[in-house]
């Protein structure tokens, strides 16, 4: 196996652990059993198991914006667009658990790579939601100033996260997730722009 390889699969594996361990209850010898390694090829990969953990984020975060960024490139509708992406990401933070530790976790706190990585997340999902408002600006979907679409991106971005406490840190997904059409006609047609009686 290539260097590569190895360092994906152990990253593969750790997610597994982390997931269903936490990171406190986690360790490295869990993650070398998993891999089929032992523990010194770990440490030649990743000095600690904070190391191992911020792969393990960074590759659940590239997951999700990658799959958020097909909906952001796709030819549809705007409205229809920002609905698609508010669904799929909430699905892949409940499906994605060590990314939203590291998001939320105050434990966490004290490693700077959290600090930097949470800046980084709010910062990129700002600007696709900016895309989003910019492609409703350009199409006349919206009904919202160019100068504006920071500014809106921001206030959906903290919608969004005031979402995520009943719907993953109280673990009714399930439940709350068919409600989520009522919020999303709210927040989407309170951005449309209005037909014009002809």
């Amino acid at each position: 196996m290539e260097d590569i390889d190895i360092r994906n699969r152990i990253i593969k594996v750790a997610q597994g652990i982390f997931k269903r361990f936490g990171f406190k209850k986690s360790t490295m010898d869990e993650i070398a059993v998993a891999a089929g390694k032992g523990k010194s090829t770990l440490y030649y990969y990743f000095k600690s198991k904070d190391e191992v953990f911020a792969a393990v984020v960074e590759k659940e975060g590239n997951t999700m914006f990658r799959e958020l960024n097909k909906i952001i490139t796709a030819n549809i509708d705007s409205k229809l667009k920002i609905k698609k992406y508010i669904i799929k990401r909430m699905e892949m933070i409940n499906e994605l658990s060590n990314l939203y530790l590291a998001i939320k976790s105050d434990y966490l706190n004290h490693f700077g790579f959290i600090q930097k990585y949470r800046v980084k997340y709010d910062e990129y999902e700002i600007l696709l939601l900016e895309q989003i408002l910019q492609d409703g600006i350009n199409k006349k979907e919206f009904n919202i100033n160019e100068e504006e679409t920071k500014m809106y991106a921001y206030g959906l971005a903290t919608a969004l996260k005031g979402l995520e406490i009943p719907f993953f840190l109280e673990n009714r997904y399930s439940e709350i997730s068919n409600r989520l059409d009522s919020m999303l006609n709210i927040i989407i047609y309170g951005l449309a722009c209005k037909k014009t009686e002809g």
